[in-house]
């Protein structure tokens, strides 16, 4: 399918979404509408481009694939109903098909290539109701995103379809004990495969591997968040995960024979050619405290500890994160701030049959950049971990509808795994602007805006 073909027919879903946006004709409908039912859409075209990305592999100088350049285009219909008081039903159905320039994509399978028209999606489908128990405890179930603190820990339910959907299958109750103390219950079940996927291309959406490795992600969690003392509000968290057990292709040697697994959690089945990955069991406690040290002056410091088994092996992990933002009271309006951090997570240990990498839990996404994410797919798509990366970052905007950053950052690895050296991973340079076009185009609501990321590997790995 041509490239202006794949535009007409996001011109169209745009018009479909233009059509929805307008709602009800009279001003009296459109009063009554709003408050029981509410509706809208919004459209992503999105262009990626890469060459010949480095990764952590062996022998050196492997990269991943060669130059990429494609456009995705992500349109998403929502709607929202209220039956009756304090009760919510939400849905929110996806689509997302790309146009390839290069490579050509068209042998590639249908979940690799997101062809058009691709597969339709419900990223949102629940059942909430608030004000409990004299108004302190709000219930939500169903299909829902999840974000918590900066991320590091819970914010993607579906890592392998990239930035399309970040959902998880979810129960969970909000507990306010005070008006500055809140306590989340949540429980997770998400599967490899969305069963509720209309035109299903079978996309893994939990694994680690290229393949489906049908694995289903099972936790529940308590998560604090207390402002009572304003110049030190703090977060804190008990996360349990378990992992289902999944197997991989086995790979052989020169000789055409399977080459034994070395890792303590893993064991080759070569009658059926594979490698089985036993369950992992892990537990997970952390403490994000947000200092603010005057009002120019700010800190994030957010630390935590994973215990847990993997076959008969032992889990063990560990998280820093921890930054100083200065505001600098000049250039008026611009805002300028700085940002100093460092961001460590431990690494697996090659002389150790446990494991005692950082698991990121459902933080398998971007994070600092979203070219960068890529380098770590010699690991599985975006699990970051067994990474020092010092950084700093400035942060103006030079006009009101334009926020801008920057960011300096060296990345080494605490477990020397990769090339070279094992430990070198480089230096990474990553800049950012955020931009309004217009509001109002269509209706009282509606807004485009646009989202530049330019990253730049400024040293290589050696």
């Amino acid at each position: 399918m041509t490239r202006a073909v794949k535009m007409m027919a996001t011109l169209a879903l745009a018009g479909l979404c233009v059509i929805v946006l307008a709602g009800p004709v009279s001003a009296a409908e459109k009063e009554e509408a709003a408050k029981n039912v509410r509706y809208g859409g919004d459209i992503r075209i999105r262009e990626e481009r890469f060459d010949d990305l480095p990764i952590k592999a062996d022998p050196p100088g492997v990269t991943r694939g060669g130059e990429n350049d494609y456009f995705r285009f992500r349109t998403r219909l929502w709607s929202e109903l209220d039956p009756m008081q304090n009760v919510t039903l939400r849905v929110r159905a996806v689509n997302e098909f790309r146009a390839w320039d290069k490579p050509d994509a068209s042998p590639a399978l249908q979940r690799s290539n997101y062809d058009f028209p691709d597969e339709v999606v419900f990223d949102a489908l629940s059942f909430e109701v608030k004000n409990l128990l004299n108004d302190k405890l709000d219930l939500k179930v169903g299909r829902q995103d999840m974000i918590y603190g900066t991320g590091k820990v819970i914010l993607e339910g579906t890592p392998k379809d990239g930035s399309r959907t970040i959902y998880f299958n979810a129960a969970k109750a909000v507990f306010r004990a005070s008006d500055k103390t809140t306590v989340d219950l949540f429980g997770i079940h998400n599967r490899s495969l969305d069963e509720l996927a209309i035109n299903s291309a079978d996309r893994d959406l939990t694994g680690f591997t290229s393949a489906n490795d049908d694995m289903t992600e099972q936790g529940v969690g308590l998560y604090l968040q207390n402002k009572s003392n304003e110049s030190l509000p703090l977060e804190a968290y008990l996360i349990y995960k378990r992992e289902g057990a999944w197997n991989q292709a086995a790979r052989k040697d020169e000789a055409g024979v399977y080459i034994a697994p070395t890792l303590g959690w893993q064991e080759l089945d070569s009658g059926r050619g594979v490698v089985k990955n036993s369950e992992l069991n892990l537990g997970t406690a952390g403490l994000r405290l947000m200092p603010v040290f005057t009002e120019n002056l700010k800190g994030n410091l957010e630390v935590a500890y994973q215990m847990g088994e993997r076959g008969d092996s032992d889990v063990q992990g560990h998280m820093l994160d921890a930054s100083l933002i200065q505001a600098l009271p000049v250039l008026g309006e611009m805002k300028p701030s700085i940002n100093y951090g460092v961001y460590y997570l431990s690494g697996d240990d090659p002389a150790s049959k446990d494991d005692t990498g950082w698991n990121p839990l459902w933080a398998r996404y971007p994070q600092y950049s979203e070219l960068y994410v890529y380098c770590w797919d010699a690991d599985a798509a975006g699990r970051w971990s067994n990474l020092t990366m010092p950084n700093v970052g400035l942060s103006p905007k030079p006009m009101p509808w334009l926020k801008t950053s920057a960011m300096v950052a060296y990345l080494r690895a605490n477990e020397k795994d990769g090339p070279g050296g094992g430990a070198e991973r480089g230096w990474l340079g990553v800049i950012k602007g955020e931009f309004e076009i217009k509001q109002k185009l269509f209706c009282q609501r509606d807004k485009l805006s646009a989202h530049e990321d330019m990253r730049a590997r400024l040293g290589r790995l050696e």
